[in-house]
């Protein structure tokens, strides 16, 4: 494959998850230049653009999983707001903003200050090909109600719909990793326009958008590889009265409309970016094909590697359902009900062991399509299969011994 692109999801915190698969393949003390000099663009949104910058700032990955693990690194960009900014005075049903917008944009100042003031177009680091690798965060346009792609070059994709403007590396970023509602209290003023989180334009995987920039820059699609690496995503079989001798955890029930309910499911559709959606239209986009009978699945051909952890229990619907090798109930509850952004320590320890797990092919890696009762149709339902694929496309040796030091 002559042209490898990464894409980074947006998830808060669970972003750690990325983090933990680079280290996987390149190991926990290579810095970021060494990463990305794998590659040809990346496409990243929310907490998977933090991770794209400080890749960019050339931190260690060890160093860059420290901003999710450590607590004091972690509150500094999930900055609390006081209690009586969190109060409802008019007594509505409503979810309120936990964390400073404000202080946020701060925190990533300080944190990225070698590349964060710099203009993207002014981000040249070398990639795969000897060329400037390509970087591309999504945000949401509150003032023009569309999606908006920051880029740090002139792509013939965005010419009419997203044209080329000169912003900062920390703007960029700030706006694509702003979520509204639950989290920050205010759309991200920069450049004299307000953006909310890029999860709100159905981006929250940018893989597709990742696939749209190389078919646009006139890659042949049997020369891409896309890496696209998830931060978590919960698939539960529906509640039946068949399930009634099994574990209620592991089951999703029946949701019930009202205005109280309706509005958490609208805050929370910024992460409700249905498996398989972006991917598997990607996957068609990179000239994929469909299975046509069963003994043809999983098809794994098409470039395209999707490496994301699901909450989600062993069995069928036919055996029953049980909960996943290394999950008790108590903890598989626990995930289910985490949000993105997790600030309790005791909390990132468990995403943390729920990462490992599924790194021993312990928990369901994501496919890129399921079918009946989550049977992987196209993709790997393993991470270790997903990673041994794209080995394949790299060349590179497993168990993150490539290491490079160099800064």
């Amino acid at each position: 494959m002559k042209h490898h692109i990464l894409s980074l999801d947006g998830g808060g915190t669970w972003a750690l998850i990325q983090v933990k698969v680079l280290i996987k393949l390149y190991g926990a003390e290579t810095r970021g230049h060494a990463v990305l000099k794998h590659f040809d663009l990346v496409a990243a949104n929310s907490g998977g653009s933090i991770v794209a910058a400080a890749l960019i700032e050339d931190f260690t990955l060890a160093e860059i999983l420290d901003l999710f693990t450590c607590e004091p690194q972690r509150r500094e960009i999930f900055n609390e707001l006081p209690w009586y900014k969190k109060l409802n005075p008019l007594g509505l049903i409503l979810p309120l903003p936990r964390f400073s917008t404000v202080q946020k944009y701060h925190a990533l100042i300080s944190v990225f200050k070698q590349y964060g003031t710099r203009w993207m177009r002014d981000v040249q680091i070398p990639g795969k090909n000897n060329q400037p690798v390509l970087f591309v965060f999504v945000s949401y346009d509150f003032d023009r109600d569309r999606a908006k792609f920051f880029r740090s070059w002139q792509s013939r994709a965005g010419a009419m719909t997203s044209p080329y403007r000169d912003i900062s590396l920390v703007d960029a970023v700030h706006a694509s990793s702003n979520a509204p509602i639950h989290f920050f209290d205010q759309p991200a003023q920069i450049a004299g326009g307000q953006y909310w989180d890029g999860g709100l334009t159905g981006y929250n995987n940018p893989v597709l958008a990742a696939a749209t920039e190389a078919i646009a820059a006139g890659w042949e699609k049997d020369q891409i590889a896309i890496l696209s690496i998830g931060t978590g995503n919960t698939m539960l079989p529906l509640l039946s009265a068949q399930n009634g001798n099994e574990p209620k955890a592991l089951f999703k029930e029946k949701q019930i409309s009202s205005i109280e309910n309706d509005i958490k499911k609208l805050a929370a559709t910024i992460l409700a970016d249905p498996p398989d959606s972006h991917t598997f239209l990607a996957h068609l986009l990179m000239g994929g094909y469909l299975p046509r009978v069963s003994a043809e699945c999983p098809v794994t051909d098409s470039g395209l590697v999707r490496l994301n952890p699901l909450i989600q229990p062993n069995g069928n619907s036919e055996r029953g359902w049980e909960m996943p090798d290394g999950l008790n109930e108590q903890q598989f509850s626990q995930l289910i009900k985490l949000d993105m952004a997790v600030i309790k320590q005791s909390d990132i320890n468990l995403i943390v062991y729920f990462c490992e797990l599924w790194m021993q092919d312990k928990v369901h890696n994501q496919a890129i399509r399921a079918g009946r009762d989550f049977i992987c149709e196209i993709g790997f339902s393993k991470f270790s299969d997903a990673i041994k694929q794209w080995q394949t496309y790299t060349l590179l040796p497993l168990t993150g011994q490539h290491h490079d030091h160099s800064k």
